[in-house]
């Protein structure tokens, strides 16, 4: 079992890093950190707009997901085609990191670069971004509410303790309801074991971290 649940587990980066260079008077400037969902994306991006207005580029790469849910996207934002994205993109795969965002946003010094110039400049933005990051170790848990009798609640407790889960909340009431986090790769045992506890009731609430 314990072998099966460290696919749940993950390095990010721990805060916001950055990374600046000045490269044939075009100005570049890396911004990577962790990010949970795809839907926080356009946020992040919104955000390095706003701290670095007028900016001539804004391009970027993320890496969002375990294992098959994985999804990766880089966009040139303006640049060539593949001449920012893909470089960016590449770091983070090199990286082995996981949920995690880098916009490199470029001030256009009035000299080109050319397509090989830009996939060095943007790729070494990224790279050293994520050089200068600190990592953390950061896993996934599902949250489900078991609504079970007085008398079983320890059976919940133990159970939850033994698949290394989280008591998030307990209600005391006609029965008791307990929310519960519990990795990933458990939830399936975790329910199989519900089962066979007699006048226990359970619904899953949400993937969370």
């Amino acid at each position: 079992m314990t072998s099966q649940l460290l696919i749940d587990e993950y390095s990010t980066i721990a805060d916001m890093t950055t990374s600046k260079s000045v490269i044939k008077k075009s100005r570049f400037i890396g911004l990577a950190n962790s990010i949970a969902s795809i839907e926080l994306v356009k946020g992040f991006v919104s955000s390095a707009q706003r701290d670095y207005p007028n900016a001539t580029h804004y391009c970027y790469g993320y890496r969002i997901g375990l294992g098959l849910q994985q999804r990766e996207y880089a966009t040139d934002g303006g640049e060539p085609t593949n001449s920012a994205g893909p470089p960016i993109l590449s770091a983070l795969q090199s990286s082995d990191l996981s949920n995690l965002i880098c916009v490199v946003v470029r001030y256009y010094g009035g000299i080109n670069l050319g397509i090989g110039g830009l996939i060095r400049a943007y790729g070494k933005c990224a790279r050293q971004c994520l050089a200068q990051a600190k990592i953390r170790t950061q896993i996934y848990y599902r949250q489900l509410k078991v609504t079970v009798s007085y008398d079983r609640v320890d059976q919940i407790y133990k159970l939850t303790q033994r698949l290394q889960g989280k008591i998030v909340n307990v209600i005391y009431d006609q029965d008791v309801v307990i929310q519960v986090k519990i990795r990933q790769s458990a939830v399936q045992y975790f329910q199989a074991n519900l089962h066979q506890i007699d006048n226990v009731r359970f619904v899953e609430l949400q993937e969370t971290c």
